[in-house]
């Protein structure tokens, strides 16, 4: 057995993917420098060559992102079909859970397929703990029965540099306001999306302000992003057509952890959907307000605090809707929250009057969640 881990994770085109592995890769380095990262794409399939790789390795990391999953195995990981062929330990790293509504009661009967709930009870019996990125994707595996897991957060909340440094209130010269995904299936959130947009241009339109894009125009490029489809990237490059109408800068910072770390690095305030843009810029001490459009955002509330808008007031999926939603294109199970462009705007004014009080406390939330990581990380094998 060689002094490895191999890890399995899933950045294709996101570039909130790409972080995520980046970030981990510090984490190795700095509390297990004692361990070389082997790493393969958790959606392909193991061969002879990678399954010897895994079991040479001193455990098997399943790394980061929304992959506890009704089908987590194999939609998310392939490997093997026969779990047995599998000789080290399989271990969590930073995992969360995906649900659109996102409230705390989905956590109560989350639902898994019978192969998931095999792989979970191979993760926890694996003899170590592993590690989930938010307390609801903790709630919905201790509701299975899972007891051997720990909130750690996810990989990319902790960046080395600023780590138990005092937050310094920041001079906003240049406004980045990243895009969700839901507008693709919702007039509502597409129409209030454009709204806060023109709103926040208005409000700082004497700096920089730019819309940022997560994943690539490129047809191609985008359509290798998991769950993609041509629907996706049509809708991206109307909403970016729509900008050029607009007289508004846009940005694509797809396909890297350097593309995204470079980016946000000169950006003073972030506005949008992109989860790991508010991680990102919470983890080097910026200042930033996420809008919610699913349990991801929602659990980052929970993590960290800061400020969390949601997008919706109502996501309507009962029978008849789902029907409706079927038979007609146009028909919108998204209500959209009214008021979220006054509640990103009079939230900025606060924030200034009260010395960023909300940002310092998410500050401190990070630092505490490091000691939780760290002791998740020291004793893996």
């Amino acid at each position: 057995m060689k002094n490895q881990y191999t890890t399995l994770t899933g950045s294709k085109n996101n570039a909130g993917d790409f972080l995520i592995k980046y970030r981990a890769k510090q984490l190795f380095k700095e509390l297990r420098s004692d361990r070389e990262i082997i790493d393969f794409n958790a959606w392909e399939k193991f061969d002879k060559e990678k399954l010897q790789t895994v079991n040479e390795s001193k455990a098997l990391v399943l790394l980061g992102g929304p992959s506890l999953q009704k089908n987590m195995r194999p939609n998310i990981y392939k490997m093997s079909e026969n779990l047995d062929d599998i000789k080290v330990p399989i271990i969590a790293m930073g995992i969360g859970w995906k649900s659109r509504i996102g409230n705390w009661e989905d956590t109560y009967n989350y639902p898994l397929s019978e192969a998931s709930i095999e792989l979970l009870e191979r993760i926890n019996n694996s003899g170590y703990l592993s590690s989930v990125r938010d307390y609801h994707t903790l709630n919905s595996i201790r509701f299975k029965g899972f007891k051997n897991f720990l909130m750690t957060g996810c990989p990319a909340y902790y960046d080395l540099g600023f780590m138990g440094k005092e937050y310094q209130s920041p001079s906003i010269n240049k406004v980045a306001f990243s895009l969700g995904v839901a507008f693709i299936h919702s007039s509502s959130l597409e129409k209030l999306m454009k709204e806060n947009i023109l709103a926040c241009k208005k409000q700082f339109e004497d700096k920089k302000f730019e819309v940022v894009f997560h994943h690539s125009l490129d047809k191609d490029k985008f359509l290798s992003t998991h769950g993609a489809t041509s629907t996706h990237s049509q809708r991206h490059n109307e909403f970016a057509k729509w900008l050029e109408e607009q007289n508004i800068n846009y940005v694509d910072i797809s396909g890297s952890a350097e593309n995204l770390m470079n980016y946000y690095s000169e950006v003073d305030l972030h506005i949008g959907y992109r989860v790991h843009a508010h991680i990102f810029m919470n983890s080097i001490s910026k200042f930033s307000i996420l809008i919610s459009e699913d349990g991801r955002a929602k659990g980052v509330k929970v993590v960290i605090g800061g400020i969390v808008l949601d997008s919706f007031t109502r996501f309507k999926n009962d029978f008849f809707s789902k029907v409706l939603n079927r038979l007609l294109k146009s028909y919108d199970k998204f209500e959209a929250n009214k008021y979220l462009t006054k509640e990103i705007l009079s939230n900025i004014e606060y924030e200034k009057k009260v010395d960023f009080v909300q940002i310092k406390n998410s500050r401190n939330q990070i630092d505490n969640n490091f000691e939780v990581m760290k002791q998740f990380m020291r004793q893996l094998p």
